[in-house]
């Protein structure tokens, strides 16, 4: 019989799958500093923080597009087409990452 499993590491955060919400708003919005600009001041890190935490997206999205109205299709991409987001393994262990796999 194998060793047990001792622990599971699952992240699609940046640490072992690249994640960017520019891979998606780049091709919902006319070009980079548009993208770039409704991330820092719509969508901002901070609100995505809010799910890590446990917030409900529905609950985020709602409250978000609320306060942004003109703009609710493009919070509601940040949920619905959150897949586009992933551009697959990250290069190479982050800091993070082998801080943890040092640990046994």
């Amino acid at each position: 019989m194998s060793d047990p499993i001792k622990a599971v590491v699952f992240d699609l955060g940046g640490v072992l799958i690249d994640w960017n919400p520019l891979y998606l708003y780049r091709r919902l919005l006319p070009d980079e500093a548009a993208a770039r600009r409704f991330l820092a001041e719509v969508c901002t890190p901070a609100w995505n923080g809010q799910f890590d935490a446990g917030k409900p997206f529905a609950e985020g999205v709602a409250e978000l597009s609320a306060e942004f109205p003109h703009h609710g299709e493009l919070i509601s991409a940040f949920h619905a087409r959150w897949p586009e987001m992933l551009g697959g393994p990250s290069r190479g262990p982050s800091p993070s990452w082998r801080s943890c796999a040092g640990r046994r």
